[in-house]
């Protein structure tokens, strides 16, 4: 820390004389920057040098001690002032605590008293000025995230996460002024997919990019409308205007996305809703209409009002079972996943579109589940699931179709996964083959190898071996063994430590309990085959 300013004011040389030469200022982290004879002088020298610290006497003509700290306190709050008084002044000297007045020293000034005041100074202002680096640093920290900050609170509010005071409050905070408005809002969702089946990774994050610029500057001179990025191919739009729909910009932000880039977009246009905290429920109604894009083909905006036939929903999707879904059929665990159903569509559903939206939500939850496991479903068995729930007539032939998907869905997953655990099984084979000399080598360094937890190596390996992991590795370490008694002269402690084991006796031991002789016997049965 930089050396700390000092100013001395007192209307006697002697005792600023005193303070300057009492201690080692310069030793100690500080600098006398300057002295005043009074307080007029030393209102001139503040203004001027900016001190960090003031020594200042009680009584000086004209203006004290305690008027002189009030009008720099008013001006400079952080500044530390320290009033020198005599016993007699001591109790005046106390009305100084109202005003801020850090400490008081006591006539006559000794070296130790003098050092004790200034080792608090320095330690309060030190700490004061972390503290305040430290709020300089979060404040920059938090204008940094604030668009994240802000999109956060946009996806809470979509999710139905947040109670009508704190969407008031955090509108405000992230000045958004639309939310304090009465006319209503509307959400839509804007997929976006390359033209081509055959595209990199690379490929797909650019087109994200691309289509993100372009909405933006679709929107750009649109204050009342909000953009977030839900997915890589997945954008949110809130409109917040009064009498415009949505469906209509919708349409024309789907012709400049065509014209401007070279993709495939479908947007999906919930209802308006005039309750600040039904953002989730059109924001759902957006997310399955644009799930019909699989029947009506690409290139469409579907507003879910015209996709229910204008009446009011009586089914809401249930969250918990839906994500139990996605869970079962990520598992490949498909028996579980089809009794799951029959809770689903425990439902008494009022018409043919409520099993439909249900419906929706199943082949979507297993649509995620593919994504994420990053499986190649084919296109065409989604088609024809959706079109057979778009053209079902009762809710038996739609459950039968529902459970045929869920089934080819999750085997599909679990055939994957099993090769993906054959293949490590495999792979750990191999590494322990080329690693049985390593007495270090166990199932948790092992698992640590290959990314994955003791438990789940250990329980893999008893599936695909029928050995727990550590009779694996013994039986090897001893086939090992057993071969290099057959082919070499190396005594049994060396063979021992090629194999992994250097304790001689437990070697001796545990060679003798699973090849069914001690190595002398093995030995001395060779040599009689010889």
């Amino acid at each position: 820390m930089e050396k700390l300013k000092v100013l001395i004011v007192d209307d006697e040389h002697l005792i600023r004389n005193l303070i300057r030469l009492r201690i080692d200022w310069e030793q100690e982290g500080f600098e006398i920057t300057g002295e005043a004879s009074n307080a007029q002088e030393a209102l001139e020298l503040v203004e001027e040098q900016n001190p960090d610290i003031i020594f200042t006497d009680i009584y000086m003509p004209n203006m004290d001690g305690i008027e002189l700290s009030r009008r720099v306190l008013e001006r400079y709050p952080h500044i530390k002032i320290v009033v020198v008084s005599g016993h007699d002044e001591f109790e005046y000297a106390q009305q100084g605590i109202k005003i801020g007045i850090f400490d008081f020293l006591l006539k006559p000034i000794r070296a130790s008293d003098l050092l004790h005041v200034a080792g608090n100074l320095k330690q309060k202002i030190h700490e004061e000025r972390t503290r305040a680096k430290e709020i300089s640093k979060m404040k920059e920290e938090m204008e940094r995230n604030l668009p994240y900050l802000r999109e956060r609170f946009l996806f809470q509010w979509l999710n139905g996460a947040l109670s009508r005071e704190e969407i008031v409050e955090q509108a405000d905070y992230f000045k958004l002024p639309a939310f304090r408005q009465s006319s209503g809002f509307q959400v839509a969702v804007v997929e976006i997919a390359p033209v081509s089946e055959k595209h990199t990774e690379e490929q797909l994050i650019m087109l994200g990019l691309v289509c993100k610029h372009q909405i933006e500057l679709f929107f750009q001179n649109d204050p009342l409308v909000e953009i977030l990025s839900e997915t890589r191919n997945q954008f949110i739009l809130v409109s917040f205007y009064p009498g415009r729909e949505l469906a209509e910009t919708c349409e024309s932000l789907m012709a400049y996305l065509l014209a401007s880039t070279q993709c495939l977009v479908n947007i999906g246009v919930g209802r308006k809703r005039e309750n600040v905290q039904d953002a989730r429920l059109s924001y759902q109604e957006a997310c399955r209409a644009i799930r019909y894009k699989a029947f009506v083909g690409n290139n469409q905006v579907v507003c879910y009002e015209e996709m229910i036939g204008n009446r009011e929903e009586t089914y809401q999707s249930d969250p918990e079972l839906l994500r139990q879904l996605q869970f079962y059929v990520s598992v490949g665990s498909s028996e579980r996943a089809v009794q799951l159903l029959s809770q689903i569509f425990g439902l008494s559903f009022s018409s043919e579109s409520d099993f439909r939206m249900a419906a929706l939500d199943v082949i979507h939850e297993c649509q995620r589940a593919i994504t994420e496991q990053g499986i190649e479903e084919e296109q065409g068995l989604l088609k024809e699931t959706m079109l057979a729930v778009m053209t079902a007539d009762n809710l038996p032939e739609l459950l039968q179709t529902l459970e045929r998907y869920v089934v080819l869905v999750s085997e599909a997953i679990l055939s994957k996964r099993q090769d993906k655990e054959g293949n490590l099984i495999s792979q750990v084979k191999a590494y322990l083959e080329e690693n049985l000399g390593d007495p270090e080598v166990g199932l948790a360094s092992t698992a640590a190898a290959f990314f994955v937890s003791p438990g789940h190596l250990g329980r893999l390996m008893k599936k695909e071996t029928g050995q727990t992991f550590v009779e694996y590795l013994t039986n090897l370490r001893m086939k090992k063994a057993e071969t290099l008694l057959k082919t070499t002269d190396l005594k049994g402690y060396e063979i021992g430590a090629q194999v992994g084991i250097t304790d001689p006796h437990y070697f001796s031991i545990l060679f003798k309990k699973v090849m069914g002789r001690s190595m002398n016997e093995y030995r001395v049965g060779k040599c009689q085959q010889g």
